[in-house]
């Protein structure tokens, strides 16, 4: 049975992460993550979360997307209506984020027979300054990957 992507979308609009608020979005998307795809490798940096596989493959993908909302204009609240969602960060960048939860459980679930490795981002304050840009803020102090994964993912 294909993934009720309305439904998990749903689920994500109805968590508040305006800028500089995500942790409980964070909680989530990495609660998610070691549950349904524990054969990746999931790491928490601050509120950014990043799961890989890490097989060795010549090719790697990378998805990412921010955690962050602008601030709620009442709109907070998830409403489905036939097959729309309305609601706060639905379309940017929700519906994105759930997708990508998605690609991460199906990695797991594909595992040797993945043709790619593959990395997973999902970081905060895209929509405020750049300065508190997520990836941007702690690349800094960690991984060369994650210095590396900076400058795509803040401009995907």
């Amino acid at each position: 049975m294909p993934p009720d992507l309305l439904a998990l979308t749903a689920e994500l609009v109805a968590v508040p992460s305006e800028s500089l608020d995500e942790r409980a979005l964070a909680d989530l998307v990495e609660a998610r993550l070691r549950e349904r795809a524990p054969s990746l490798d999931i790491r928490r940096v601050g509120d950014n979360v990043v799961a890989r596989t890490q097989r060795g493959l010549d090719q790697r993908v990378l998805l990412g997307g921010h955690l962050d909302t602008v601030p709620a204009n009442a709109n907070a609240t998830p409403r489905i209506e036939g097959d729309r969602l309305h609601g706060l960060g639905a379309a940017d960048m929700k519906g994105g984020l759930a997708v990508m939860l998605t690609i991460a459980e199906a990695a797991h679930a594909l595992g040797d027979r993945l043709r790619f490795d593959l990395t997973v981002v999902w970081y905060v304050a895209e929509e405020v300054a750049d300065v508190h840009n997520g990836l941007r803020a702690r690349s800094e102090e960690h991984t060369s990957e994650l210095q590396s994964l900076a400058y795509l993912v803040c401009r995907l």
